[in-house]
């Protein structure tokens, strides 16, 4: 399998996907084949980056943090299989998902042997000491990851569940290995506590911009930005943000309309287009618009006193401001 190594933003994009491609092989045999089409073409590589941008705003060098910035990938990508398959969704960064192009077995192994060849990746970056310090950040991050996720699937058509639950399910599902991938690599880079804690807090505070953005895109951009079915929340069932801030929000009979979309039986193409029109009477997509503007300059004031943090500070505004 060939896969072109191109430079979409900035130095990191190629040096990683090359790096990617190194870990996971050439596509010899049907898992490489599966992981390979899993990774690419590479979605915003928005973790690796961090983790590499965060190595060299504390005086460290991208190169240093490589192998672990692709471990951090390639875990990542290994959750999204696995979430394709819980949602059974056809489609991922506009093509066929893993599981629709391959099969659900076939899904299953793709994601634990992207999961096997991220900690591989992990654990062969540096001297013992960080790498390992590093390395448990970034597992305990991935155990959230698993909490949030499962607490996802518990609050599946439950409007009564609450803005704070959603909140708290995107602290773990997103913004605890954000801020893992923008800790490590300041770990690995030899920054003291006070700042590699401080990059942690910056990336959860850019995850939770990022994944309120990411709520909000299947109500505000067209289905062939977003790279992914628009009404795949809808037809889940899922309460992100934006509806559950639009149920707090809503009258009576906007409250009553959501409910009985939520209890399932109505076609997803026109639940979304109702759902759309209550978000849109409530004000909902501009209060959670407005949430990720405030997670994005939380994020931002956590840079102070690094000694190169202008790119991490365009990261956490593009987080917020993404149309895609």
């Amino acid at each position: 399998m060939s896969v072109a190594v191109t430079s979409a933003d900035g130095t990191h994009i190629p040096l990683l996907e090359a790096e990617l491609l190194r870990r996971v092989g050439s596509g010899d045999s049907l898992l490489e084949l599966a992981c390979l089409d899993a990774l690419f073409p590479t979605g915003k590589l928005l973790r690796p980056v961090l983790c590499m941008e965060s190595a060299e705003s504390v005086g460290g060098t991208a190169d240093q943090v490589l192998a672990f910035a692709a471990g951090i990938e390639c875990l990542h990508v290994a959750s999204l299989v696995h979430d394709d398959i819980i949602d059974q969704d056809p489609v991922r960064r506009g093509r066929a998902s893993t599981i629709e192009q391959y099969g659900l077995a076939e899904a299953l192994v793709a994601g634990d042997g992207l999961s096997m060849a991220g900690l591989a990746a992990l654990l062969s970056c540096g001297p013992a000491e960080p790498v390992l310090h590093a390395a448990r950040v970034t597992v305990d991050a991935l155990r959230h990851m698993c909490q949030g996720l499962m607490r996802e699937t518990e609050i599946r058509g439950d409007l009564t569940c609450g803005v704070p639950t959603v909140l708290d399910v995107m602290r773990a599902k997103t913004a605890a290995l954000t801020g893992a991938a923008c800790q490590a690599g300041a770990i690995l880079a030899g920054a003291p506590p006070r700042q590699h804690q401080a990059l942690r807090r910056y990336g959860e505070q850019l995850g939770m911009a990022f994944q309120i953005r990411d709520d909000l895109l299947p109500y505000t951009a067209e289905d062939r930005i977003t790279g992914k079915t628009a009404i795949s929340d809808v037809a889940n069932l899922q309460p992100t943000l934006p509806v559950l801030l639009a149920y707090e929000a809503a009258d009576e009979t906007d409250r009553d309309r959501l409910t009985a979309l939520f209890h399932g039986g109505t076609d997803p193409v026109t639940a979304h287009r109702d759902i759309l029109a209550v978000l849109t009477r409530t004000g909902a997509l501009a209060k959670a618009a407005r949430m990720a503007s405030t997670c994005a300059e939380q994020a931002r004031a956590e840079l102070t006193g690094l000694p190169r943090s202008t790119r991490l500070a365009e990261l956490a505004t593009s987080a917020a401001d993404r149309q895609y």
